[in-house]
């Protein structure tokens, strides 16, 4: 699982003032960014054309520099700082030029040549007029919008007209936009009967993936043994569900349809409305710097959890998510104090000598603590009879006061 996430690239970009995320191959061309963004704002129109810029790693720069070519791409995606991010993608819409509709063409009526010889059904005045003139009793007909027709033969003057001069175009089909919707991975990487230590281990797999690929679930069932979510759209065949394996706090993963077949755009509009929570922050804060006690300060934090998750979160939340990290690692200190007797106890058994004594009130709840390790007991005796003390207050929960004491030898 961890080469998988390693071989995919994050990716975050700006579209009419709101943030998106999408995740995909290392490999990808400029046609399959673009693609993958169509589809993650939701625009299936064709005239319309996308124009990818950012804002290059370079000192005292201001402009953008655009993608254009798959080598803008590779770029762009190496460009990275100390800290491993990477610039702001703005996305701007380009609408195409409309192309010129196209004008029949209408055909010419051959002209009659003027034979000076009389013929039957026509007037001598109109046989023997000179080109351009109409003569009175002519047939005058206008093509175009206006189709008037002067004279005694109105219908055929009619007929003659849409037969010669119009050409009927058939107008445009009505295009309606597809309904089909093309079905999206929700990027969990997940297999039947994968196994997690606990069901909170399981939530925190499955909230964080809903943050970072922008899809919300709903909680179907959720108690002891089993943990049971689906997709909220109606008609979305995405759904998981985990059972707890018999006399142990292990979850496996028994169905998981990883699909979805909803539109993406709802999801991605519906996902802006949660909020970033303490555990979530934990979370990733676990992925990114595993086993590590030192992580980074909130305001960091802050940042990280925006380019990954697209999240917003306080300056508060983001504290207790780095405190929690720290509590998942080491133990609260309520466990820790539920484990002082038996630390005592290993501690004089590998120490020879050593002295402890805990005091508690009449609830039975702790109030002091005395070490004497074996080796300092042994040399207290040959040290000088001047004994040093001094305290310190403790800045945990639970607060109280830290007393030592110490001697110094002869020499």
């Amino acid at each position: 699982m961890q080469d998988t996430i390693c071989e995919n690239v994050s990716l975050h970009f700006k579209f009419e003032g709101r943030m998106y995320s999408i995740m995909f191959k290392r490999n990808i061309t400029l046609l399959m960014l673009k693609a993958r963004i169509q589809r993650k704002i939701g625009f299936v129109e064709s005239n319309v054309q996308l124009q990818l810029s950012y804002k290059p790693l370079l000192v005292e720069t201001v402009e953008h520099c655009e993608l254009n070519d798959d080598e803008d791409v590779n770029v762009y995606l190496d460009s990275v700082n100390y800290e491993k991010r990477r610039c702001m993608l703005f996305v701007n819409v380009i609408p195409s030029e409309p192309q010129p509709e196209q004008v029949p063409i209408v055909p010419t009526v051959p002209t009659m040549p003027i034979v000076d010889q009389s013929s039957v059904g026509m007037n001598f005045e109109n046989q023997h007029a000179k080109d351009g003139e109409i003569g009175p009793n002519a047939i005058v007909v206008y093509v175009g919008k206006e189709k008037a027709v002067e004279g005694d033969s109105n219908k055929e003057g009619e007929a003659e007209s849409r037969d010669e001069g119009d050409e009927y175009t058939e107008p445009r089909p009505v295009v309606e936009p597809g309904k089909y919707i093309e079905p999206w991975d929700d990027g969990l990487d997940l297999t039947k009967l994968q196994e997690f230590p606990n069901k909170k281990a399981l939530q925190d797999v499955v909230d964080r993936a809903s943050f970072a690929n922008c899809f919300s679930f709903e909680i179907v069932k959720s108690d002891k043994v089993r943990y049971v979510v689906k997709c909220p759209k109606e008609g979305c065949n995405w759904g998981l569900r985990g059972g707890r394996i018999r006399d142990t706090d292990i979850f496996s993963i028994r169905r998981h349809n990883k699909m979805h077949t909803c539109s993406r755009a709802s999801q991605s509009s519906s996902n802006s409305k949660r909020q970033g929570t303490p555990k979530l922050v934990a979370s990733l804060l676990h992925g990114d710097y595993p086993g590590q006690m030192e992580t980074p300060p909130p305001k960091i934090i802050m940042d990280l959890v925006k380019t990954k998750l697209g999240v917003d979160i306080s300056y508060s939340t983001a504290l207790r998510g780095k405190n929690q990290a720290v509590t998942d690692l080491k133990g609260s200190p309520e466990e820790s104090y539920k484990m002082l007797r038996c630390y005592l106890h290993m501690l004089e058994k590998v120490n020879h000598g050593t002295r402890s004594y805990v005091h508690c009130d009449e609830n039975n709840k702790f109030m002091y603590l005395f070490i004497a390790l074996g080796a300092s007991i042994e040399g207290f005796k040959v040290m000088r009879k001047v004994i040093t003390m001094d305290a310190t207050f403790l800045k945990n929960g639970n607060k109280g006061v830290l007393k030592y004491k110490s001697q110094k030898s002869h020499g």
